[in-house]
Protein backbone atom coordinates (compact mmCIF):
# COMPACT_ATOMS: atom_id res chain seq x y z
CA UNK A 1 0.00 0.00 0.00
CA UNK A 2 0.97 3.53 -0.92
CA UNK A 3 1.90 5.20 2.85
CA UNK A 4 1.44 1.92 5.11
CA UNK A 5 4.43 1.33 7.16
CA UNK A 6 3.06 -1.23 9.41
CA UNK A 7 0.34 -4.06 8.64
CA UNK A 8 -0.78 -6.16 12.19
CA UNK A 9 -4.04 -7.02 10.21
CA UNK A 10 -3.78 -7.77 6.71
CA UNK A 11 -7.65 -8.79 6.65
CA UNK A 12 -9.00 -5.92 8.17
CA UNK A 13 -10.25 -4.21 4.89
CA UNK A 14 -13.32 -3.96 3.18
CA UNK A 15 -15.05 -1.82 0.25
CA UNK A 16 -17.02 0.88 1.49
CA UNK A 17 -19.51 3.24 -0.66
CA UNK A 18 -17.45 6.52 -0.68
CA UNK A 19 -17.45 10.27 -2.32
CA UNK A 20 -15.77 10.01 -5.82
CA UNK A 21 -13.03 12.12 -4.22
CA UNK A 22 -10.85 9.08 -2.41
CA UNK A 23 -7.68 8.44 -3.36
CA UNK A 24 -5.65 5.65 -2.72
CA UNK A 25 -3.81 6.56 0.52
CA UNK A 26 -6.19 9.04 1.94
CA UNK A 27 -7.80 8.53 5.41
CA UNK A 28 -11.34 8.47 5.79
CA UNK A 29 -13.79 7.70 8.36
CA UNK A 30 -16.59 5.09 7.96
CA UNK A 31 -19.83 6.43 8.81
CA UNK A 32 -17.93 9.70 10.14
CA UNK A 33 -16.42 7.69 13.03
CA UNK A 34 -14.63 4.16 11.90
CA UNK A 35 -11.12 5.48 10.71
CA UNK A 36 -9.28 3.75 7.71
CA UNK A 37 -6.95 4.24 4.87
CA UNK A 38 -8.43 3.70 1.46
CA UNK A 39 -6.37 0.95 -0.46
CA UNK A 40 -7.47 2.02 -3.73
CA UNK A 41 -9.17 4.86 -5.63
CA UNK A 42 -13.16 5.03 -6.01
CA UNK A 43 -14.04 2.54 -8.51
CA UNK A 44 -16.72 4.49 -10.38
CA UNK A 45 -18.37 0.94 -11.78
CA UNK A 46 -18.64 -0.40 -8.22
CA UNK A 47 -19.18 3.49 -6.22
CA UNK A 48 -16.33 3.04 -3.60
CA UNK A 49 -12.86 1.64 -2.71
CA UNK A 50 -11.61 -1.01 -0.56
CA UNK A 51 -10.81 0.84 2.67
CA UNK A 52 -7.90 -0.87 5.47
CA UNK A 53 -9.21 -0.42 9.59
CA UNK A 54 -6.14 -1.21 10.77
CA UNK A 55 -2.17 -0.81 10.65
CA UNK A 56 0.23 2.15 11.11
CA UNK A 57 0.72 4.92 8.12
CA UNK A 58 2.47 7.78 7.19
CA UNK A 59 -0.31 10.62 7.34
CA UNK A 60 -0.11 14.38 7.20
CA UNK A 61 -0.50 16.24 10.69
CA UNK A 62 -0.30 19.09 12.65
CA UNK A 63 1.57 19.40 15.96
CA UNK A 64 -1.41 21.78 16.91
CA UNK A 65 -4.44 22.13 19.59
CA UNK A 66 -6.21 24.30 17.54
CA UNK A 67 -5.59 24.17 13.10
CA UNK A 68 -6.69 27.73 12.54
CA UNK A 69 -5.36 29.89 13.62
CA UNK A 70 -2.61 27.09 14.87
CA UNK A 71 -2.25 26.86 18.48
CA UNK A 72 1.10 24.55 18.56
CA UNK A 73 1.30 21.41 20.47
CA UNK A 74 4.07 19.22 20.47
CA UNK A 75 2.81 15.55 19.41
CA UNK A 76 4.22 12.74 20.83
CA UNK A 77 4.34 9.56 20.57
CA UNK A 78 1.17 7.69 21.97
CA UNK A 79 -0.76 10.96 21.91
CA UNK A 80 -4.58 10.54 20.39
CA UNK A 81 -4.72 12.72 16.80
CA UNK A 82 -8.36 13.59 15.96
CA UNK A 83 -9.94 14.25 12.66
CA UNK A 84 -11.81 16.52 10.95
CA UNK A 85 -13.40 16.98 7.70
CA UNK A 86 -16.53 16.87 5.52
CA UNK A 87 -19.17 14.12 5.30
CA UNK A 88 -20.62 13.26 1.87
CA UNK A 89 -24.54 13.36 2.65
CA UNK A 90 -25.08 10.10 0.42
CA UNK A 91 -22.23 7.84 2.16
CA UNK A 92 -21.40 9.50 5.39
CA UNK A 93 -18.23 8.96 5.10
CA UNK A 94 -15.64 11.85 6.26
CA UNK A 95 -13.25 12.58 3.86
CA UNK A 96 -10.28 15.81 2.81
CA UNK A 97 -9.62 15.34 6.73
CA UNK A 98 -7.35 17.34 8.75
CA UNK A 99 -5.49 15.47 11.76
CA UNK A 100 -4.25 16.95 14.42
CA UNK A 101 -3.82 17.06 17.89
CA UNK A 102 -7.62 19.00 18.10
CA UNK A 103 -9.98 17.26 20.38
CA UNK A 104 -13.43 18.63 18.89
CA UNK A 105 -12.51 16.39 16.13
CA UNK A 106 -13.12 12.30 15.93
CA UNK A 107 -10.18 10.09 17.51
CA UNK A 108 -8.79 8.74 14.53
CA UNK A 109 -5.60 7.35 15.63
CA UNK A 110 -2.51 7.34 18.26
CA UNK A 111 1.34 9.22 17.28
CA UNK A 112 3.36 6.08 16.97
CA UNK A 113 7.41 7.48 16.74
CA UNK A 114 10.04 8.15 19.23
CA UNK A 115 10.30 11.52 17.43
CA UNK A 116 8.00 14.02 17.83
CA UNK A 117 6.63 15.94 15.94
CA UNK A 118 7.09 20.44 17.01
CA UNK A 119 4.76 22.33 17.96
CA UNK A 120 2.63 24.15 15.27
CA UNK A 121 4.83 21.87 12.81
CA UNK A 122 2.89 19.95 9.49
CA UNK A 123 4.43 16.74 9.15
CA UNK A 124 3.18 15.10 5.99
CA UNK A 125 5.05 11.55 7.31
CA UNK A 126 3.75 11.33 10.42
CA UNK A 127 3.34 7.51 11.42
CA UNK A 128 -0.51 7.23 12.96
CA UNK A 129 -1.73 4.12 14.18
CA UNK A 130 -5.28 3.08 14.14
CA UNK A 131 -6.99 1.89 16.23
CA UNK A 132 -7.99 -1.59 16.51
CA UNK A 133 -11.43 -2.10 14.61
CA UNK A 134 -13.46 -4.98 13.72
CA UNK A 135 -12.84 -6.46 10.08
Amino acid sequence: MLNEIFQDRPGNARFYACPSTVVAGDPVLVGAILPGVALETYNATKGGAVIRLSGTYALTAIAATVVSPVTGSELKEGEWVYATGTTDATTGMMTGLTLSKASAGVKFGTYDSPTSVASGVTSTSARIKLPESPA
